[in-house]
């Protein structure tokens, strides 16, 4: 498996992963996740220079010549606010992992353990002492994963109501 940054030409295998996982996770949770729309979604998602740069991150697991798995995080300097917040992760510079996601028929064969592996020792590089992110708790794949191989623990809940 190889995993490197993501570029031009990308944008059809990366829609891929993203349809298919937001299929499964709109079938688990429909009044919660839906299918993106298909028309324009590869070149939405078409990888562009400054999709990596010293603040953000976009890459890939590439196996066999295929892109099956796709990563994409930010750096966050401490917030200038900081010693305002009661937060302190605030105060810390930071890797957000924004989105990770792999194609299902390459879940639990290390194509996201490399890919946060290698977002992780990107953000080290440039300083980051947290990483942050996001995912359903209510996630069959994705909490476990976080929660109990890649060792991140659960710090906040985000509470929805629909109105």
């Amino acid at each position: 498996m190889l995993v490197r940054h993501g570029r031009p030409g990308d944008g059809a295998a990366i829609a891929r992963i993203h349809r298919e996982n937001s299929a499964y996770y709109a079938e688990l949770a429909p009044d919660l996740f839906r299918a993106p729309d298909a028309g324009g979604l590869a070149e939405f998602l078409q990888p562009s220079p400054a999709d990596n740069s010293d603040t953000n991150l976009l890459i890939v697991a590439e196996l066999d010549g295929e892109v099956v798995g796709v990563l994409e995080a930010a750096f966050l300097e401490p917030d200038e606010s900081a010693r305002y917040q009661s937060v302190s992760d605030l105060g810390e510079s930071r890797l957000f992992i924004n989105a990770l996601g792999v194609l299902r028929e390459q879940w639990r064969h290390g194509v996201a353990t490399a890919l946060v592996d290698s977002a992780e020792e990107w953000g080290r590089g440039r300083g980051a002492t947290v990483s942050l992110c996001d995912t359903w708790h209510e996630s069959p794949v994705s909490a476990p994963f976080w929660e109990r191989r890649r060792g991140y623990a659960r710090r906040s809940v985000r509470m929805r109501k629909r109105l």
